[in-house]
């Protein structure tokens, strides 16, 4: 094992809240009739974290904060909606704010371009969700993530 890496003993706090072996699957069921119940929900949260992104975008245009602060206040709501697009059946927006958030972690300054970069990111996530594409966004889904790579890409070839 390399030097560099970091091994974390995990908690035992959350198995024990929620008990060991599988699950029930009468309870699995009922939580996803309420996912699937709740999903046009998912409209109204994405659209709250795309707004605190686009606030992000634009504290780091003016440039009058702390770099690492400004990559933070993007790369959360990135995460979020990682995090909660799939369960929602926006397949195709988990897969960008993925994308989106390995370039995040690697930027090493906070430029013009990195900022365009991340404002394209966001009106593109903001386009799917107001036309409610679910899924993986078929042959539209895969020129969208090829063009975002291509963006990063070409970002990091200049630097």
């Amino acid at each position: 094992m390399p030097d560099n890496v970091h091994v974390f003993k995990a908690s035992y706090d959350l198995q024990s809240k929620v008990g060991k072996g599988p699950l029930d699957e009468d309870t699995v069921r009922r939580c996803q009739a309420v996912l699937d119940r709740e999903a046009s929900g998912f409209e109204d949260l994405a659209g709250d974290i795309l707004d605190r992104l686009e606030l992000a975008i634009e504290k780091a245009r003016l440039g009058k904060h702390n770099e690492n602060d400004l990559i933070e206040a993007m790369t959360q709501p990135v995460m979020e909606l990682k995090a909660n697009a799939r369960m929602f059946k926006y397949g195709l927006v988990s897969s960008l704010a993925n994308i989106m958030l390995g370039f995040l972690e690697s930027i090493e300054k906070l430029d013009k371009d990195a900022i365009e970069i991340v404002s394209a990111h966001q009106k593109t996530l903001h386009a799917i969700i107001s036309r409610e594409m679910k899924g993986d966004g078929g042959e539209y889904g895969v020129l969208l993530e090829k063009e975002l790579r291509d963006a990063i890409r070409r970002y990091f070839s200049k630097r």
